[in-house]
């Protein structure tokens, strides 16, 4: 509670200079708050959900697969000295390449739908969560792990066991920071070959210049991002009360 009282209360200074910056500039290309959230009210009744719960889709999707990979990848490249000799080159190598330069490749192999953007996405989240992760399993008290293996515990219980508790906290806060990333992406991703998603509706309202939905698109953007990190943290404070 303390955390949502505390983003609505940076919603309503952003909301005050919004304000005071409108009536300084006093031009049609920016409106001011309470115009948009009139027209973000009416948006609500009409097509803006539809394009909320595509672009909220297409980062759940994400997040799974994501989640699928990168966490046992990491783990097995944290946990085996033999991976992480054969596979960190390939992952340091490939994590700082601009995501957004792929976009064009991406599209060209997987083509315009779905899967583009899918893929766009998770390769966004894949990469930090698997060097977060690695990181995380390197970090932790190898004693555990021989302890362990003397009383005759096996590498995936280990994994289970130790492991996954350990490495929780470092989950949470990789996707706490990819998200913001990918949905950043999801804004460019989604102008290609699709009529749903927040981007294009921000992007369509801009070429027509109505400004208003311009403004509306952008506004229901940062809430579905608020609304992931509060979620995030809601999880975290749930699964790593132990600490």
């Amino acid at each position: 509670m303390k955390k949502v009282l505390h983003g609505l209360g940076v919603l309503l200074i952003a909301l005050l200079l919004w304000q005071i910056l409108a009536m300084i500039v006093a031009a049609p290309m920016l409106p001011y708050p309470i115009q948009v959230l009139r027209n973000l009210a009416g948006a609500i009744s009409g097509s803006l959900p539809l394009h909320i719960a595509y672009s909220l889709a297409r980062i759940c999707i994400s997040v799974v697969i994501s989640i699928i990979v990168g966490i046992p990848l990491g783990i097995a490249i944290g946990y085996s000295p033999l991976l992480n000799r054969l596979l960190s080159p390939f992952l340091y190598l490939s994590y700082p390449i601009p995501k957004l330069a792929l976009l064009p490749i991406i599209m060209l192999l997987f083509g315009l739908g779905e899967s583009s953007k899918v893929i766009m996405i998770f390769l966004i989240l894949f990469f930090p969560i698997t060097v977060d992760i690695a990181g995380s399993v390197r970090a932790m008290d190898k004693e555990i792990f021989q302890t362990m293996k003397a009383f005759g515990v096996g590498g995936p219980a280990i994994a289970r066991k130790i492991i996954l508790p350990g490495i929780l906290p470092a989950i949470l806060d990789s996707l706490k920071v990819s998200i913001g990333i990918a949905l950043s992406i999801l804004f460019f991703a989604e102008n290609y070959g699709t009529r749903y998603g927040l981007g294009y509706h921000t992007m369509n309202s801009w070429q027509k210049m109505d400004y208003l939905d311009l403004y509306s698109g952008i506004f229901a953007l940062s809430i579905l991002g608020f609304i992931l990190f509060l979620l995030l943290d809601f999880i975290y404070d749930r699964v790593t009360a132990w600490r």
